[in-house]
């Protein structure tokens, strides 16, 4: 769950911070205003996941989508590169994992192995750094489609987050929306 806040919150902060249609700045007098605050605006509700967001670097993008691309590809030896030395995952069904480096990549190899082929398209992608805390994210916006093995055939639109430490992926979030049925 905090996970989902903090992509929804960095969203929606970099959306409202950015808006130059929007010159009015809250008051700390409003209706509801705490002391929390991102880039000089008082947030009239307080986050969990204090810090200051600021767009990040490229290159973390870039990681993720290499990472991404390899393991949609089936390339899944070379994605262990881009694994830090543990790996925190938490998918979009509730399952929760903690792993070390190879358990990681052992994991992610018989996921891959388990299908005959997959696809992923981009819808965006951003980097977003805490500042105040150091962390540094990228949230991407992707349709995937994943045809298993034996026929099952799964596609939805994923955000997910990712937390890099050193240039490494530390940190997964994942949410899924399926894709609507067609009348």
């Amino acid at each position: 769950m905090k996970k989902v806040f903090l992509s929804v919150t960095v969203f929606l902060l970099l959306i409202a911070c950015n808006n130059p249609g929007d010159k009015l700045e809250p008051k700390i007098a409003d209706a509801g205003a705490t002391s929390d605050t991102v880039a000089n605006a008082v947030l009239p509700v307080p986050v969990l996941y204090k810090g200051t967001p600021a767009i990040g670097k490229s290159e973390n993008i870039a990681t993720v989508m290499t990472w991404n691309k390899n393991l949609i590809e089936g390339k899944v030896d070379s994605i262990a590169q881009f694994i830090a030395d543990s790996l925190t995952v938490t998918l979009a069904d509730g399952t929760h994992m903690e792993l070390s480096h190879d358990s990681a990549v052992a994991i992610l190899k018989n996921f891959r192995k388990s299908m005959d082929s997959a696809s992923q398209q981009y819808y965006t992608a951003i980097a977003v750094d805490n500042k105040t805390v150091g962390d540094e994210w990228v949230i991407q916006w992707t349709n995937e489609t994943y045809h298993y093995k034996g026929g099952k055939k799964e596609q939805a639109n994923i955000c997910e987050s990712y937390l890099l430490k050193n240039g490494k992926i530390r940190q997964i979030g994942q949410y899924a929306q399926k894709m609507p049925k067609m009348k």
